[in-house]
């Protein structure tokens, strides 16, 4: 029986707690904060029987405490430079992610998709396509709930479909998808990542076991990705925007749904049950949302996008006469790439949050930017500017830690004040 320390208390920590209890293994937890949040996921363990009340810390980190470990199994939220990590790393106690640890129970072969941007559209689409051909698809990861919480589920002809960031993938040790799919890569996580390299690296960790029986799927209008296809040894390599020539024999352009009928396609499924997904596909919640028209203007919530290059996407999306509320917790990047499509397809910039000073760097007399100082001042100010027939579009480009808990509370806000402002309206 190991003694396993899991560090950080939020969804992926409960679920390693509790799969690690469930193999008999004697469980530590430690957190480093100490809130109403955190004291009653704890408390929720113990009531489990997971984890002893004596085996938790809240509110530190300790090296008395870390000293106890076998092993140690990380959130996606801690840093590689977080204190449990060094304080493990300097007493040798291996390291791994709660993905690496729900990896190693898994009996089934696994569709791992990671990238910049689009990971939960493809991750979504391919778990839909396989469904749709009879497979029994489990879709989880950094979408939904985390990998650990869906082994109970998995059996040996289940197909696990994952969608994987740059933080769950630094810590892997085997960790060995069957296919593997990079969409895009630049600028993002640069606030937690060091620089580009480190970012870039931990994203080519996820083909880091294949080998020649498993496949590979990047992108062949990315320009990096195309330097790395050429260096790749191990999996076999596909562009996903030219297999099967799906693109030009079903006049399909959009980088997202090339990948997932690429990868729904190599692990079986047939081609008009994934082309009928596709036809009935309605997006996912918080990307490119319509929420509502209100007198001609419509409102399109893209919370989820958190990347300046989401943002971009976005922009190509829609057709002009848009005001656009971005800002947020900035995660690294240059707004002013975004120039000239701005120019072309925004008459109005509402910017928010600790990006301000970024997005008026970047952005500055490109198109009008107002300072808004809440959020709710936003979409209001958004729609006071909005002509009849255009758009009021939240997205962000950056992460959403400076006002909400998450991207899906910042999505769930902007549409409470979107009917707020349609109940108004209509009285």
């Amino acid at each position: 029986m190991a003694r396993v320390i899991v560090v950080g208390l939020a969804k992926s920590g409960i679920e390693a707690a509790r799969l690690l209890a469930g193999r008999k293994e004697t469980v530590f937890i430690t957190e480093f904060k100490d809130d109403a949040a955190s004291r009653k996921s704890a408390s929720l363990l113990v009531t489990e029987g997971a984890v002893k009340p004596q085996d938790i810390e809240l509110g530190c980190h300790t090296d008395k405490f870390i000293k106890k470990a076998d092993l140690m199994v990380v959130s996606p939220g801690v840093r590689r430079d977080a204190m449990p990590i060094k304080l493990a790393e300097a007493r040798k106690i291996p390291v791994i992610s709660e993905l690496e640890l729900a990896y190693t129970m898994c009996p089934a072969p696994i569709v791992a998709v990671t990238g910049t941007s689009g990971k939960t559209t493809t991750t979504t689409l391919i778990g839909q396509m396989l469904k749709a051909a009879g497979f029994n698809a489990i879709i989880c990861g950094n979408i939904g709930s985390p990998f650990s919480g869906e082994i109970k589920k998995i059996k040996k002809d289940s197909v696990v479909v994952l969608e994987v960031s740059s933080f769950q993938l630094e810590f892997i040790d085997k960790f060995k998808p069957r296919v593997s799919v990079i969409l895009n890569i630049s600028d993002n996580h640069l606030d937690r990542h060091k620089d580009m390299n480190e970012y870039i690296t931990a994203k080519c960790r996820i083909f880091l076991n294949q080998d020649e029986g498993d496949t590979l799927l990047l992108n062949r209008n990315d320009e990096l990705l195309r330097e790395i296809a050429g260096v790749v040894k191990g999996p076999k390599v596909e562009f996903f925007n030219e297999y099967k020539d799906f693109s030009s024999r079903h006049k399909i352009l959009n980088d997202d749904f090339l990948a997932s009928l690429s990868a729904a396609s190599i692990m079986g499924a047939d081609e008009a049950g994934m082309l009928e997904v596709l036809k009935n596909f309605k997006g996912i919640e918080h990307r490119l949302e319509h929420v509502a028209n209100i007198d001609g203007v419509d409102f399109v919530n893209d919370s989820k996008a958190t990347t300046i290059s989401s943002m971009e996407w976005a922009l190509k999306s829609l057709e002009e006469n848009i005001v656009l509320i971005a800002g947020g917790r900035y995660k690294g990047g240059d707004f002013g790439l975004l120039k000239s499509l701005v120019a072309k397809k925004v008459d109005c910039i509402i910017s928010i949050g600790e990006a301000r000073p970024q997005i008026k760097s970047g952005l500055d007399g490109v198109k009008p930017i107002i300072e808004a100082n809440s959020f709710s001042e936003a979409v209001a100010e958004g729609f006071k500017r909005a002509k009849k027939g255009g758009r009021v579009l939240l997205s962000p480009g950056c992460s959403s830690f400076d006002m909400f808990e998450n991207y899906e509370e910042r999505g769930k806000m902007f549409k409470d004040i979107v009917k707020e402002i349609a109940s108004l309206r209509s009285q």
